[in-house]
């Protein structure tokens, strides 16, 4: 009934886009800046944002990776104005929970670093959208979906009831998003990965940017 979306919009310097409208949006500067609903986002910087989102870039323009929970039936939410490029890398319905009108859920952007090797079998308490910052990350998974990810923007989508293994090429690091939908109960925690063979085998560390609890109409 509710699907995650994955967009990439690319502003000119001081572009406005117009119409642009979610039930659930998560927005994340990956270069130049840009104002959105009346904060100013530099580099490496999210927000959380509803219904209604006015953005506009600043002087050096703006690369804007945009997470989106709306209903399956809503249009395709790509931003518009002059000097916009926007496009829907990715959608999918999240599988593992039952989501209609009323529920809540986690919405939750955060970062996985210096992540080195191969993690090992594991999966998570809710699914979402990754996408690449540096570096590369393949991911294997006997019932989900198989990835190769190697250039800043790639995206791939996780079902975390479907176990999986991630690695990265030997000795390299990675650096990636996760944009996910998790059961509320699960915001008291950083990091959620449930590690089937026992015990985490790569080596990263975490930063979160959004956690906000959200209901679903």
């Amino acid at each position: 009934m509710y699907n995650l979306r994955f967009y990439q919009d690319t502003f000119q310097p001081e572009a406005i886009s117009q119409g642009l409208y979610a039930q659930h949006s998560i927005l994340y500067v990956f270069k130049g800046s840009a104002v959105v609903s009346g904060k100013r986002l530099n580099p490496d910087q999210a927000v959380y944002a509803t219904d209604a989102i006015p953005v506009s870039a600043g002087g050096e323009g703006a690369v804007i990776w945009r997470w989106e929970l709306e209903r399956e039936d809503a249009r395709s939410n790509t931003a518009c104005g002059n000097g916009i490029v926007s496009s829907l890398r990715m959608v999918r319905k999240i599988k593992m929970f039952e989501m209609y009108p009323t529920t809540r859920w986690q919405f939750k952007l955060d970062c996985i670093y210096n992540n080195v090797g191969s993690t090992g079998l594991h999966a998570h308490p809710g699914s979402g959208i990754r996408c690449l910052l540096s570096g590369n990350l393949n991911t294997v998974s006997e019932k989900g979906e198989d990835t190769l990810n190697y250039n800043a923007g790639d995206c791939w989508y996780e079902e975390g009831a479907y176990p999986l293994i991630s690695t990265t090429d030997e000795g390299k690091k990675a650096a990636f998003l996760r944009g996910m939908i998790l059961p509320p109960e699960y915001a008291q925690y950083p990091d959620t990965a449930i590690w089937i063979e026992g015990e985490k085998k790569c080596e990263s560390d975490w930063k979160g940017y959004v956690s906000q609890i959200i209901h679903l109409r």
